[in-house]
């Protein structure tokens, strides 16, 4: 008789490359969540009338009921980094759009005619070494951000959940403060500027997540950082210079997360990253989310047969066209694709590429869930 898993001992597993009962499903974080407009007509569909709310600004994405969980046998639950208490805002509105200033200081702006807000102003965009040095970075030790999570984190464990965590990486976090065009002019024609900056937001994170993990580190199982590295065609940058800029920092941040927790250590990293796998498996990278699979050289037969004895893999449903156009029955194959693909041996965790943009259908939500729980059953061979 097959063993019954918690969700907890399902996604781990999972990640440690065995296969457990069934593939572990994930919804829910901020790069695997569902826009506030398509979870309010999955919920009507559903037949649920308890009022959304959002769990994330920027991309609108809403926080979702127990009940939709429990009913699509969700296996993780998110507990994430709060406000200061001490943050202002800015908000601004008018006839056009409304924005606000981050924590960091860029400004975010939503036009009333997009689903989005995207950042427009940058603080450090026309800063020198000097402007680095004196800007008002964020405080390390603010325990207003961590308050009440130990609780929250404790809570979803004793329930035996997965508890999933998600942070910013430092070139991502970098090139918001001074906008991408700035950061990849810098990179060829300033390198110490570029290597102070990276420097300076590694220092603040490592601050802030020393806090975080302080408080819930002993309740984690995954913890994901968000890095985007490269276009849906390839390097963002030349591989090269990732080598010398980017990686070194980005191993350093994870040796600090390491220090203060067992959690395994996942990268969000959209685009055509096969080039970097090796690259993120030297540095302690133990999970690669989202695997795009409309993005070149990504193909997920291939990138398991490569790497699935070192890499796990976290994601894999195509947002781009499957689930926005494709039919319930073209959903049900890319799911069951996916999972003949990443499956075998564990090493897979099901749910979107990235997170369900307002025009998907609810039956294609409906379906995804639907197809992981029944044909990612190992028990009945589907996995092989």
């Amino acid at each position: 008789m097959m063993k019954k898993y918690s969700a907890r001992e399902r996604v781990l597993t999972a990640l440690n490359h065995q296969e457990p009962d069934r593939v572990p499903l994930d919804l829910g974080g901020f790069q695997s969540g569902i826009t506030f407009i398509a979870y309010d007509n999955l919920k009507k569909e559903l037949g649920i009338t308890k009022e959304s709310k959002i769990s994330e600004r920027n991309q609108q994405l809403a926080e979702l009921d127990e009940e939709v969980l429990e009913r699509f046998g969700i296996d993780t639950r998110y507990v994430f980094l709060k406000p200061s208490a001490k943050w202002i805002p800015q908000e601004k509105a008018d006839e056009n759009s409304v924005s606000y200033r981050d924590e960091w200081g860029t400004r975010w702006r939503k036009p009333h005619t997009s689903f989005y807000y995207d950042p427009v102003e940058f603080p450090l965009a026309l800063a020198t070494l000097e402007d680095i040095k004196n800007y008002p970075w964020p405080e390390f030790q603010d325990k207003s951000k961590v308050e009440g999570l130990k609780e929250k984190a404790q809570r979803w464990r004793e329930k035996g959940f997965a508890v999933f965590t998600t942070v910013s990486g430092v070139f991502e976090q970098s090139w918001y403060l001074t906008g991408l065009e700035r950061m990849l002019t810098a990179i060829v024609e300033e390198p110490q500027w570029v290597e102070t900056l990276l420097d300076k937001v590694l220092e603040i994170e490592v601050g802030l997540y020393n806090n975080l993990l302080e408080e819930i580190g002993d309740y984690l199982d995954v913890i994901e950082f968000w890095e985007d590295i490269s276009t849906q065609q390839g390097p963002l940058i030349s591989p090269v210079l990732y080598r010398q800029l980017i990686k070194p920092r980005t191993r350093d941040l994870i040796n600090a997360i390491k220090s203060k927790t067992k959690a395994k250590i996942a990268i969000h990293s959209c685009g055509s990253v096969s080039w970097a796998i090796e690259d993120f498996i030297g540095i302690g990278i133990e999970v690669l989310n989202p695997v795009q699979v409309s993005a070149a050289n990504m193909d997920t037969k291939e990138l398991k047969k490569k790497y699935g004895d070192s890499m796990s893999f976290w994601g894999g449903i195509d947002t781009q066209r499957v689930l926005p156009q494709g039919t319930p029955k073209e959903v049900e194959e890319e799911v069951k694709k996916r999972i003949d693909d990443l499956a075998p041996g564990g090493g897979y965790l099901l749910a979107p590429v990235h997170n369900i943009q307002p025009d998907v259908p609810p039956e294609n939500i409906i379906t995804i869930f639907e197809v992981g729980l029944k044909y990612g059953n190992y028990g009945v061979n589907r996995c092989v």
